[in-house]
């Protein structure tokens, strides 16, 4: 057997232990976000009583991290355009209206992206402090 296929084998086990190392790696992340959504569900049936109307955030101190909840129908996050979604709606706002203008441009614009990031569930995120 030659050196370099000696050298092939090696590497391709190496490779094969790696491979093998991330596909677990991936089970177990795919597990875990199994077990998220489940308490996320449980938090958001607790959530959905009338006494937590107002509740918006939860600050851990732990570890400083932050629960914000999106409740269903609110729009709370800024969003951006890019230039394909963009020529898009400018598109559409040409071809449906009759006298278009400026500020009919922008409040299509916006009521059309309102439609897209209103929430219809609730939504849970964390952040942690750097």
């Amino acid at each position: 057997m030659t050196q370099e296929l000696v050298d092939l084998k090696r590497c391709i086990k190496k490779y094969r232990e790696i491979d093998d190392d991330l596909r677990n790696l991936n089970k177990q992340v795919y597990d875990k976000r199994d077990e998220r959504k489940s308490v996320e569900l449980e938090i958001t049936e607790i959530i959905k009583s009338p006494t937590f109307d107002n509740f918006r955030k939860m600050k851990l101190e732990e570890d400083g991290s932050t629960i914000q909840i999106q409740r269903p129908g609110e729009y709370s996050k800024p969003w951006s355009l890019s230039q394909k979604e963009l020529m898009v709606l400018v598109t559409a706002y040409f071809q449906d209206t009759p006298n278009p203008n400026a500020e009919g441009l922008t409040n299509f614009i916006i009521q059309k992206r309102k439609q897209d990031l209103v929430a219809t569930e609730f939504n849970l995120t964390r952040s942690v402090p750097e």
